[in-house]
Order: C-alpha cells, then structure tokens, then sequence
C-alpha cells in the first residue's frame, strides 16, 4: 500500500514540476518577444510599405527600451507617445487605444491606422488638407528611429517564433 502511494505522489510530484517548467519558459518567451520586438521587427522579412518596427515600437513601448535620447522624450500615463525635438520643430508618435497620430514639426496632424496607412489629415486649424504619403512616413521615420536604432540585441534570439507569429501581419 505505501508504495502505491509514494508512486502517485511520485507523479504528482513530476507533473507539478512540469507545469512549472512550461509555465516559466512561456512566461520568458512572452517577456523576451514583448522587450525585443522591436529588434525583431527590424529583421523580419516584410513587403514593402510595411513599417514593422515603428509599429512595434508603439505597440509595445511599454514594454520596449526607451533610453534616454537628446531631444527624445516619452510619455506612457494613458497614451503612448514619442516626442522629438530637432532644433525649434517638434514632431510627436502617439498611439491612443487603436489609433496612431503623427503631429508633424510643420504642425499638421494626421490619424492612422495600425498599418501607417493614413486616415485624415489636417492642418493646424483642423482643416482638412492633402498630403504625401510618403513624406509623412518619412518623417514619422525620422522621430522614432533613434529610439530603433538604440534597441539592443536580444540575449537569447526568438527571432525564429517572432516571424512565426508576425509573419502574415507584415506580408
């Protein structure tokens, strides 16, 4: 009888230490694709027009390096923002629930969805206007990419399970 009890608490034993096993590896997989998902965006294969880093970098900027940048400030209480100063101009990426919203250093703003596809434009007295898509990308470029570029190499790389799960997004 004893040893059909030692047996069963053998394999309770063994079965709590592989729950907590699995447990633990996801939880370091959840939190290393969530700090380096900008890392990996910027190597992920993906068509062009597609900005997955940017996108990334405000998805997960609580989660992401945000070092400490001459001109760059953060804002994370409610809406997730980046802010650059370059010289007297200010462009700011913000991102408020699903919707993105680039403030330009000339002052127009624009709405935009998660793909950086632009929405509305308008002027500084919220007047509609037209705009180049083009130029905008390049400049909502411009304001975040010190903060890409400081991003650092992940120490163990899920580069691997990243374009595994964010492949299609991208493509």
């Amino acid at each position: 009888m004893t040893m059909k009890k030692s047996n069963i608490l053998g394999i309770f034993v063994g079965l709590f230490l592989g729950l907590v096993t699995v447990l633990g590896m996801s939880l370091f997989i959840f939190i290393n694709l969530k700090f380096n998902s900008v890392y990996y965006a910027q190597h992920i294969p993906h068509k062009e027009g597609t900005e997955p880093d940017v996108i990334m970098l405000m998805e997960n900027m609580g989660w992401a390096y945000t070092p400490e940048i001459d001109g760059v400030s953060y804002d994370d209480d409610g809406m997730y923002a980046i802010t650059r100063n370059k010289g007297t101009k200010t462009s700011i990426l913000g991102l408020s629930g699903d919707t993105l919203y680039f403030s330009s250093a000339s002052g127009d703003g624009y709405l935009l969805n998660h793909d950086l596809s632009i929405q509305t434009a308008f002027d500084k007295r919220y007047h509609k206007i037209k705009y180049n898509q083009r130029k905008v990308l390049k400049e909502i470029r411009e304001t975040v990419q010190p903060v890409i570029d400081a991003q650092p190499k992940p120490l163990i790389n899920l580069q691997w399970l990243f374009n595994l799960i964010y492949q299609s997004r991208f493509n």
